[in-house]
């Protein structure tokens, strides 16, 4: 059975209370999803790999995995809040109310998404050469 308060590198997952700057990935299921939060700012994906991992795309560059996943997302056209009504990261990881459609995502805010994601996709994600460690959300 999957620990939903550790995430694969075994680090606390812990939530913020009121507004927050950054996230984390979290497992969503035991077949190896995640729920891979992003932040869309001034043309760039700011996405949130583990507690301390951040990879950064302009929306051109945005995997295609990611970018169908968009793309299905704002055709469901699902209620969103603004950024600044977000109570803490935890809503990143509440889907909308009636929200039936696995493997792909919902819009959280203005600029937050929640995509789902095998687990594959975060570790090639991982791997890549250009992340960015400890970076804050602004």
């Amino acid at each position: 059975m999957m620990n939903y308060m550790k995430n694969c590198y075994n680090e606390e997952i812990t939530f913020d209370l009121g507004h927050f700057n950054q996230s984390k990935s979290i497992p969503y299921s035991i077949n190896d999803h995640w729920l891979m939060p992003a932040k869309f700012v001034n043309g760039q994906w700011h996405l949130q790999l583990t507690k301390d991992h951040e990879r950064v795309f302009l929306h051109s560059s945005l995997p295609s995995e990611l970018k169908w996943r968009y793309v299905f997302i704002q055709a469901f056209g699902l209620p969103y809040k603004k950024d600044e009504n977000l109570l803490g990261e935890i809503e990143l990881f509440n889907p909308p109310p009636n929200f039936d459609v696995l493997d792909i995502g919902w819009r959280t805010s203005v600029s937050w998404y929640t995509f789902i994601v095998k687990e594959d996709f975060i570790i090639e994600l991982l791997q890549a050469t250009n992340f960015f460690k400890n970076l804050n959300f602004k």
